[in-house]
């Protein structure tokens, strides 16, 4: 996806920190499984939200012949990490289907960068397709038919970007639905209608995130951004802002709904599971939020701004 959604971390407490972590590692190992190890490069902390929200549906990370199998993390070195062990989630059906999901929707990531980029970032997604490209053979070959329910979208989100269509709604809900059909893909009854209600929403928030943070960058380089074509030449003013702000409040609020809907088995996944996701949707991702639409309040940016001058 595109690397928004991670933990606050001054707000987690540190069980929480740790099974989040180990959840990211258990990731990091099944790509390398299901799709190739050097699909693990592409990782993303975004993908760790899919396979917390899968956790909490499916009770734990079954495999197919144990599915009674509970959330279940080890103490694993890794060539990152060879010094020390670290905590990382044991292989499950619910990390190898994350691992595939991953494959594919960075790979119609990078097809979307191969039109939309220029210069030299456009070379560079045009050196990565072939190998996503097998990365995602790799997934398909598992789930022959996850990439259905986002090719439609996809397709329609890169010809509304291509025609210039004056709206961030649209666009928004095209890249909803294709987050929504990977959220819930393989799920049935209340669990498909609660996964794909939080995808969508997560999904509409994603675009809408990004499409702000690059909203400079795109407008100078003459790169597609709604907000551009929404705005003109007026641009982002604060007063915009605030409404994207509400906008962005609003999607994240329907998603905890949905949220809200999901039992989550404590004594399978966990006591950290329901916390941290929640910790997500309240702090994590309202404060990624602010940094993006008010960069200059940012006490990062602040701090490395006053040690330059």
């Amino acid at each position: 996806m595109l690397g928004y959604i991670r933990p606050y971390n001054p707000e987690l407490k540190m069980r929480e920190y740790q099974y989040y972590r180990g959840v990211y590692c258990g990731l990091c190992r099944a790509m390398g499984r299901c799709t190739g190890q050097c699909s693990r490069l592409a990782l993303s902390y975004d993908f760790v939200f899919l396979a917390l929200t899968r956790l909490a549906l499916a009770g734990g990370n079954p495999q197919r012949e144990q599915t009674d199998r509970a959330v279940r993390f080890e103490s694993r070195r890794c060539l990152v990490h060879p010094l020390r062990r670290r905590l990382s989630l044991a292989a499950g059906d619910v990390t190898d289907y994350v691992a595939c999901a991953a494959a594919i929707l960075n790979y119609h990531k990078i097809l979307d960068d191969c039109t939309d980029e220029r210069g030299w970032r456009r070379l560079r997604a045009r050196l990565a397709l072939p190998h996503l490209r097998r990365f995602a053979k790799r997934a398909k070959r598992t789930h022959p038919d996850l990439e259905d329910g986002i090719l439609a979208p996809m397709r329609s989100l890169a010809a509304m970007e291509q025609a210039g269509l004056p709206s961030a709604d649209e666009p928004a809900d095209a890249f909803g639905e294709a987050l929504a059909a990977l959220f819930c893909y393989g799920l049935s009854d209340d669990k498909e209608r609660i996964a794909r209600h939080i995808g969508h929403r997560i999904g509409r928030w994603l675009y809408l995130v990004d499409a702000i943070d690059d909203y400079e960058q795109d407008k100078q380089r003459g790169r597609p951004n709604p907000l551009h074509r929404l705005y003109g030449e007026d641009g982002l003013t604060n007063e915009r802002r605030e409404h994207l702000r509400g906008a962005l409040a609003c999607e994240l609020g329907a998603a905890r709904d949905a949220l809200d809907l999901i039992d989550v088995d404590e004594e399978k996944c966990g006591k950290e599971l329901s916390p941290l996701l929640y910790h997500i949707l309240d702090i994590a991702l309202p404060a990624a939020a602010e940094r993006v639409l008010f960069p200059n309040h940012d006490p990062k940016k602040n701090k490395k701004a006053s040690s330059n001058a």
